[in-house]
């Protein structure tokens, strides 16, 4: 039975291992490369300055500001890239400040300078920022009307003190909101690191923040925060107060494992929340918590690492309808290639958490319980709502001391809000969000873009319960964490900020479909076909059906057999349809070096396409070899002239990418002077070893097509192998009982038909001339003893020869060479007999 539980779980831990690698990624349909000119990038960059991860746009989307190290910008939204249109303000820590963080042991290029890590709007007039100012975190004021900082009457820059709104090191992530003229912040409020705090301040009115006394955060990285109007529509019959969240991963310590296991959560507090009277002074008397749990369906793996989140609210009045978009990870990833998901959590689930059980903790064994007792009135951790303003309770100051001890205990929630992945990439890592909701024709779309660690921006939409990925950006030279990103949606632009650069990128790229099925298979929100060809669809007006019945848009379903049968400038037929000639494509001539070997490529589009190679009107077939690239390799034989087409077929549609008409090298020695230049190419001469080489493999045409598994192959004949090793030690370690005495036997029998002497002594006693050794004269009775206890234990021997037992041994035994001992530690009696001890029997 010991053996199959092994078995079992051995079986269980591979299973999960291999559905982690061997879950299917989603590829993205179109790849833009780095510096392609089929996609608009703009960017901006400043020599001598990086760390470009705090970004902000104005409220009409005209300026872009920027917080880099002591440095701030701003920028033309629309001359994205104009030095004219480009303000720097400077903003460095002073040389005390240096000296004083560099005498405290810190570098002092890396950690003793000005990181700005908050800039919020104030007013119409100012803006508010905070940097670490060399582990001294400073705030000050910016006016925008000449984007200098605020000085007072003596000409001095205005500077505060922000330790609880800043972090001291630059590495430490905050978040900070501005409602109301107030700052809620969440952040690390000391230079040890060890104070994390979520902080509310004003100059007229009570500043606020969490009891670390009682362990209300457990190290926690913030990674976003937002404020959500829960009072409205105003005259409502709750009255309740609006509410600003908090977002964060942290330790949880609710959980008993021998791992430290992270856990994501989220946190909120009331707006109009004034702390207690006698208990929780300054302390928050709204803050809870519950845990976000993103769990894969087939499994239950959860991806329990919030990277970063996204909250998408219809409008003021529709909070309701709010959803949270997360970037996860999962900390048992962190070793390899890791992956990353994508999960939404709507209002209502996140209110009924917050509505639901507490927890409790013991204080002294540190164990969390289900609380299942009463709980005192008003609720403890609500805001104050027309409920309890019958109860004559209008603030939180007024709140009964039984439930502000109550919420000192039972600050984390029961439930946890679950949720499964949208999107789930096994091999790639998110860690920017940032989601538009987009109106399209019949319907609207919540679109999102993903920032990665490695310098991609992925577009998204979920369509039929499956998310598909528009199209992928490079957007870095060198591969470099995206950190932050920022839609604006009245000009359809999305920025993205790294360490070196920000970039300035169109949401959509309409103009690269050129025909209606690849603007159709595109599944583009933002785009549609039109009888002049695939461009944004007009969000802001509503068309009118006239109007409507000459743009095509099928998101859900890419049907393009049924929009784009009235385009001639689209092939639409199934893949085994018949090929017909496309006009529009010009066949490039080509001529065949008969030295050396050929390749004809093709570039596809779509990443989810596949090629069709057609040769004299007949598909290849598996003589000719077609690299993992598509490239097509060419043989100098007279079979190979002739007419090459590359077809790209996705789902139904069908369209000709390009026309090569191959002929041999004489013919086209005499026709090359009245070609045009632009249907004549000479194709490269290449040996097949170079390709091979270049395009890593080669398959054959039959299958060049289709996905390779070799991947999956190997991780299954390695974890096979591992089962059938493991089985077989379990196997071996439970019989190591029957194989220890197989072996003894197999030993003893070894001894037993080794070939004797005539003498009838063993071959190694002998001497080198074969014949008896002569037995020297024993002085002790006890040799002999022992080699007599050694004959009776051996089963077969030699019968004794009489003849040869020597005089001493017949001797009969001397009284007076037999001694009496008693050990001081046994004390039974030990009678030697010559040097033989034997315990004797009284």
């Amino acid at each position: 039975m010991g053996t199959w539980t092994w078995l079992f779980v051995i079986g269980q831990a591979l299973s999960t291992l291999l559905l982690l690698q061997a879950s299917e990624e989603i590829i993205p349909r179109v790849t833009i490369q780095y510096g392609s000119p089929e996609r608009t990038v703009s960017r901006f960059e400043a020599d001598g300055l990086n760390y470009f991860t705090t970004l902000l746009l104005s409220k009409d989307g005209s300026t872009l500001y920027i917080g880099g190290r002591e440095s701030l910008f701003s920028l033309n939204s629309s001359n994205f890239m104009s030095p004219e249109d480009q303000l720097q303000l400077e903003w460095k820590a002073d040389d005390r400040n240096k000296k004083e963080c560099f005498s405290k042991g810190k570098d002092s290029e890396r950690d003793c300078q000005n990181y700005i890590k908050i800039l919020l709007p104030v007013n119409s007039t100012h803006l508010y920022t905070c940097g670490t100012y060399a582990f001294s975190p400073n705030c000050t004021y910016i006016r925008i009307a000449d984007f200098s900082l605020e000085t007072s009457s003596s000409g001095n820059v205005l500077v505060e003190d922000c330790k609880g709104r800043c972090p001291f090191d630059p590495k430490y992530k905050t978040t900070a909101i501005m409602v109301d003229g107030e700052m809620y912040a969440g952040t690390i409020s000391n230079f040890q690191g060890n104070d994390p705090i979520i902080y509310k301040s004003h100059d007229s009115r009570i500043s606020l923040k969490t009891e670390n006394a009682l362990n209300w955060l457990q190290d926690p990285v913030f990674v976003g925060s937002a404020h959500i109007p829960e009072s409205l529509p105003q005259g409502n019959p709750v009255g309740d107060d609006d509410k600003v969240y908090f977002f964060f991963s942290e330790s949880g310590t609710e959980f008993d494992f021998f791992e430290n296991t992270i856990v994501s959560r989220i946190a909120r507090v009331c707006k109009g929340d004034l702390g207690g009277d006698r208990v929780l002074q300054r302390r928050w008397t709204s803050f809870l918590k519950a845990q976000l749990l993103c769990i894969r369906q087939e499994d239950g793996f959860p991806f329990n690492v919030l990277q970063d989140m996204f909250v998408l609210t219809p409008g003021e009045k529709h909070w309701n309808s709010t959803i949270f978009y997360g970037v996860f990870t999962s900390q048992w990833n962190r070793g390899g290639a890791g992956g990353s998901a994508v999960c939404a959590f709507n209002m209502h689930d996140v209110q009924k958490a917050f509505d639901g059980l507490y927890k409790e903790v013991n204080r002294e064994t540190r164990q969390w319980y289900t609380y299942t007792h009463s709980v005192p009135e008003p609720r403890p951790g609500a805001c104050i709502t027309n409920k309890v303003r019958n109860m004559k309770i209008n603030s939180s100051l007024q709140m009964p001391d039984r439930v502000l001890n109550f919420i000192k205990d039972h600050f984390l929630m029961d439930s946890a809000i679950r949720s499964n992945p949208l999107l789930l990439q096994p091999q790639m890592r998110y860690q920017q969000i940032s989601v538009q909701r987009v109106r399209g024709l019949t319907q609207t779309f919540d679109v999102m873009f993903l920032g990665t660690d490695d310098g991609r921006l992925h577009k998204a939409v979920s369509v039929a319960g499956k998310e598909h990925i528009i199209e992928e950006i490079k957007l870095f030279k060198n591969s470099q964490p995206v950190e932050e990103l920022l839609i604006d949606h009245n000009k359809g632009l999305v920025y993205v900020s790294s360490r070196s650069m920000v970039l300035q990128i169109p949401v959509s790229n309409c103009s690269m479909y050129r025909t209606c099925g690849e603007c159709i298979l595109a599944r583009d929100p933002y785009c549609a076909w039109s009888k002049k060809g695939c461009h944004t669809v007009p969000h802001h007006t509503h068309m009118h059906e006239a109007h409507l019945k000459h743009w095509v848009q099928d998101v859900e379903n890419a049907d393009t057999e049924k929009h784009c049968k009235n385009f001639n400038n689209t092939i639409s037929a199934g893949r085994f349809g018949p090929v017909t000639e496309d006009p529009l494509v010009p066949c490039e001539k080509v001529v065949l070096d008969s030295k050396a070997q050929n390749s004809l490529s093709c570039k596809l589009l779509s990443n989810l396409a596949n090629r069709l190679w057609i040769h004299n009107g007949k598909e290849i077939n598996s003589s000719y070899l077609v690299l993992q690239n598509g490239d097509l390799i060419l043989l100098s034989s007279p079979e190979r002239l002739g007419t090459y087409e590359c077809w790209s077929l996705e789902d139904d549609f069908r369209k000709l990418m390009v026309k090569y008409c191959v002929e041999p090298e004489g013919v086209m020695k005499k026709t090359t002077t009245t070609r045009s230049p632009k249907t004549e190419v000479v194709i490269q001469s290449v040996s097949v070893i170079d390709k091979v080489v270049n395009s890593s493999s080669f398959v054959s045409s039959k299958s060049h097509s289709s996905k390779s598994y070799w991947y999956e192959f190997l991780i299954m004949t390695a974890l096979f192998i591992v089962v059938v090793v493991t089985a077989t030690l379990i196997v071996l370690y439970k019989k190591r009982n029957q194989m220890k005495s197989i072996l003894k036997t197999a030993d003893h029998a070894d001894k037993q038909n080794k070939s004797l002497r005539k003498n009838g002594k063993p071959a190694e006693s002998l001497p080198l001339n074969g014949t008896s050794a002569p037995i020297p004269a024993s002085d002790h009775k006890g040799y002999q003893t022992l080699n007599d206890n050694y004959i009776i234990s051996t089963p077969v021997h030699d019968p004794v020869n009489m003849n040869a037992v020597l005089a001493s041994e017949k001797r009969p035994l001397n009284v007076k060479d037999t001694h009496v001992e008693i050990s001081p530690s046994c004390q039974r009696p030990r009678v030697r007999l010559g040097s033989e001890i034997r315990d004797s029997v009284v």
